[in-house]
């Protein structure tokens, strides 16, 4: 494994551990062996290695959202399948997590693979929206029914406010999600029977 790689798990271990403000380079440098002109070499400040840090975390996250919902055979498969995906992904990569569930760097919004997965993602939603299978929502409200509540339990599982994995709560909040997002069904008023 080449030094910056090394350098981006070590500091994403430590982010989790002690929080991004407590980590100190050297504390990244020493964990890894490194001297300091290798440091500085791949990262000239530690803001500039959060991001990366942070960077990485978010493109694992969304290659594995974007494989799941890709490979969904219909809406509620998608919907649910990311869901457990999600849970999933936390529960494995518990400092990927917490550091993705830290502050955000600035910038990220015009990050061109950020853009494209929201691009893609909701491309896929208007198309199962067009075909009446989910709600037409926007963006920010979409993202609150389909994935808050997984959110939130991974949060307080991360914060370790929980003890209980969040892959064992998957299909209660998979189920969920679909509940809150599936489009309502159409009926024809009842008709009244004659006798």
């Amino acid at each position: 494994m080449q030094v910056r790689d090394r350098l981006i798990l070590a500091a994403e271990r430590l982010f989790a551990e002690h929080g991004a403000l407590d980590t100190t380079l050297s504390d990244i440098r020493a964990d890894v062996g490194v001297s300091v002109g290798a440091l500085y070499h791949h990262f000239p400040d530690k803001s500039q290695l959060y991001r990366q840090v942070w960077e990485h975390a978010l493109g694992d996250y969304q290659e594995q959202f974007w494989n799941v919902l890709r490979d969904s055979d219909t809406a509620e498969d998608g919907i649910k399948a990311v869901v457990a995906q999600h849970l999933h992904w936390v529960a494995s990569n518990r400092s990927r997590a917490t550091v993705l569930m830290g502050a955000k760097p600035a910038g990220m919004a015009s990050n061109a693979a950020n853009v494209e997965f929201f691009r893609n993602t909701m491309r896929w939603w208007r198309t199962h929206a067009g075909y009446d299978a989910v709600k037409a929502l926007d963006f920010n409200v979409v993202y609150a029914l389909w994935l808050g509540p997984a959110q939130e339990f991974s949060r307080l599982w991360l914060g370790g406010e929980l003890e209980q994995d969040p892959t064992d709560v998957a299909d209660v909040l998979a189920d969920a999600a679909w509940q809150a997002v599936k489009a309502p069904d159409i009926r024809t008023p009842d008709t009244k029977e004659t006798r």
